[in-house]
């Protein structure tokens, strides 16, 4: 299965995905009305925390992001988001440093790299999607982003069905954005301080 990449200068461009079936995709409706609502990414830096392919942040990049970073715990997922760098390096000379692909925890991710990797938060979207039944990551997280005083965009994707539902994600904002939602999914966009 593959994954296109939607708009920008690697547009059509299709991405691997992880062969278990421990990650799902944001489905194209979503990133779609996400990317649209967003149109030009260049004066953003983005974080795909739990990345999976790497479907978010890449789309992300080819809409002029300066620089992603795509992360995910799961060894499959680490090595596709690695094959997948070097395939859009290759086919659109992005640099190398416009990519960085890590394989960490999400509560990690964001207690060590994020401080070391981005101290100025202004200008960062992070979208968090981790595996909808796993609750407490949810707000682990977002208390974690909270305390650090992280000042960017937060971009939440759950599940009515399996994930924390819509009123607990979007009572952990301070000030809520935009919400996306697609049959039993959703993304709510926001900021927590």
């Amino acid at each position: 299965m593959s994954i296109k990449i939607l708009g920008g200068i690697a547009r059509g461009y299709p991405l691997a995905t992880p062969k278990a079936d421990s990650t799902r995709p944001t489905s194209v409706l979503i990133k779609r009305k996400l990317f649209d609502w967003r149109q030009h990414m260049d004066e953003y830096i983005f974080v795909d925390l739990c990345a999976g392919s790497g479907a978010m942040g890449y789309e992300a990049l080819s809409r002029g992001s300066q620089k992603v970073f795509v992360n995910d715990s799961m060894r499959g997922a680490f090595l596709t988001l690695k094959d997948n760098k070097a395939n859009l390096e290759k086919a659109f000379k992005f640099e190398p440093d416009m990519i960085t692909v890590t394989n960490l925890d999400a509560k990690n991710w964001v207690q060590k790299e994020l401080q070391y990797q981005l101290p100025e938060t202004e200008n960062v979207i992070l979208f968090f999607d981790p595996p909808y039944e796993n609750h407490a990551l949810y707000f682990d997280v977002l208390k974690i982003l909270k305390e650090m005083n992280f000042q960017g965009e937060v971009w939440v994707e759950s599940d009515r069905l399996k994930g924390p539902k819509i009123d607990l994600v979007t009572g952990a904002f301070q000030s809520v954005i935009k919400k996306v939602e697609q049959g039993d999914h959703f993304v709510v966009v926001g900021k927590l301080v």
